[in-house]
């Protein structure tokens, strides 16, 4: 979409080059001027096709990454390696040919290369844009919804996702390739030796298509974020209050618990009051199922303490959710539960009996209580963590995107009611500085991501 305004409503072409041709026409009084131009085309040919080359190295690179590196192999990095394909699609064709339209000042290279530049161009942009549209979604989602959305995150779901953006984003090939079919194009780009869709003059539709793809998707994200952001400072607040009371627990704890007199405690004087008579502990476990986290599997299980009722002061309820993940390293986390309401009568595999008396119940009951809440602490830390990391790595994307889209989309809106209000070379600048994006998103992977730090450097054989 960015050479959509290369040419303006009077024919003029808004090329930096273009003027070139003016410096022809003034007939300049020496040599020196023009060698000046040349000397200056060869060096701007020769930057912006480094950035080219460096587009593609680093996009593959980030492709090769996530293939072979299985921690890469997460729903999350699927979103990445689509905005990598996009951007890929960027270095390897709109770029380099961008660069021989923009050096030779007029198209020399034919009607079929045309058009198979503008649909790269349009699909490639917009693929982009989408892509990291719904990484956005997916992020908040993961963030806001954690439970709800867990069970929907899966490769499958991610991949319909994608597919569905690209499939989106192809739908530019309908206008760019069928425009003639039901409206005029007057005056035809290639009898005036240039590349440009038929469209080019009609204002209300690149109005319309500007704002469906970049100006609505672009706030969309930016709320995203900032609910992400909003999330991520609760959670923040919620580890100190946790870490709190651990630290109260530490001097207020099982010490204390231990010492008490046993008459002290409220209606145990009897057998019959006594919720927990001294009968065999039985371990028990009840398996929910399978379900899918990032990199692996996730096994969870609900333990119940037992069978009694641990009632009375200061209790908790007497089950725990204990959880395998593995995201870079395989470890257990444990989750108390308030309720359970459901009964817990599977055997724990490899159960055994544990006596329990009135004397040591209390005992158990605070030890339970301290284990979970430390178990709740590790827990939150790691999840906060996470997230900062996640919202860290989203924030760069999103803040290059904007700053390397929003001018080139600021001067197409101008230009769609005042063609030349803009200069050429303004116009064209904001044009590379949109490709510029597809450059700049393969060296924020790594520097927000250690697993992509590492890789790379191991890539490219730099010591850790």
């Amino acid at each position: 979409m960015l050479h959509s305004a290369l040419t303006g409503s009077d024919g003029l072409d808004f090329l930096p080059n273009s003027s070139l041709s003016d410096h022809e026409e003034r007939a300049y009084p020496n040599s020196t001027l023009s060698l000046q131009d040349q000397v200056y085309s060869a060096l701007l040919g020769l930057f912006l096709g480094t950035l080219a080359l460096l587009t593609v190295i680093m996009n593959i690179l980030v492709l090769y990454a996530v293939k072979k590196e299985r921690t890469l192999h997460t729903v999350g990095n699927l979103y990445i390696v689509s905005l990598s394909v996009a951007d890929l699609i960027v270095g390897a064709t709109v770029m380099p040919l961008n660069l021989v339209y923009l050096l030779e000042d007029e198209w020399n290279l034919g009607h079929i290369v045309c058009q198979f530049w503008l649909v790269m161009d349009y699909v490639a942009s917009t693929a982009s844009i989408f892509s990291l549209f719904i990484l956005c979604l997916d992020r908040y989602r993961s963030v806001r919804q954690p439970l709800r959305y867990l069970k929907y995150r899966t490769r499958g779901r991610a991949s319909i996702m994608i597919s569905g953006a690209w499939l989106l984003s192809m739908t530019w090939i309908i206008p760019i390739l069928g425009w003639r079919a039901f409206s005029a194009a007057d005056p035809k780009p290639e009898m005036e030796n240039k590349c440009d869709t038929d469209f080019r003059f009609v204002t209300w539709f690149k109005v319309l298509t500007a704002v469906l793809n970049f100006y609505i998707p672009s706030l969309l994200m930016l709320w995203f974020y900032r609910q992400i952001y909003m999330a991520v400072r609760q959670h923040y607040r919620q580890r100190d209050s946790i870490n709190k009371t651990i630290r109260f627990s530490d001097k207020n704890g099982l010490s204390n618990s231990v010492q008490r007199d046993h008459s002290s405690l409220p209606a145990y004087t009897n057998v019959e009051d006594n919720p927990c008579p001294e009968t065999p502990l039985k371990l028990t476990s009840l398996p929910i199922g399978l379900l899918q986290s990032e990199n692996d599997t996730v096994q969870t299980m609900f333990v119940s303490l037992n069978d009694c009722n641990l009632s009375g002061p200061n209790s908790v309820a007497g089950v725990c959710e204990i959880t395998q993940l593995s995201d870079v390293e395989t470890y257990a986390t444990i989750l108390c539960k308030d309720d359970f309401p459901h009964p817990v009568n599977s055997p724990w595999p490899g159960g055994t009996d544990v006596k329990l008396d009135q004397a040591n119940a209390v005992t158990l009951k605070q030890s339970w209580q301290r284990f979970c809440a430390q178990s709740k602490q590790c827990i939150q830390s790691l999840r906060v963590r996470k997230e900062r990391k996640a919202a860290k790595q989203l924030g760069f994307i999103i803040a290059a995107f904007m700053v390397c889209w929003i001018p080139y989309f600021v001067t197409f809106m101008v230009m769609a009611f005042c063609k030349t209000c803009v200069h050429h070379e303004v116009h064209m600048f904001t044009i590379w500085l949109g490709y510029f994006n597809s450059t700049l998103n393969p060296f924020i992977y790594p520097l927000c991501n250690d697993n992509f730090k590492r890789i790379f450097k191991r890539i490219l054989h730099i010591r850790l």
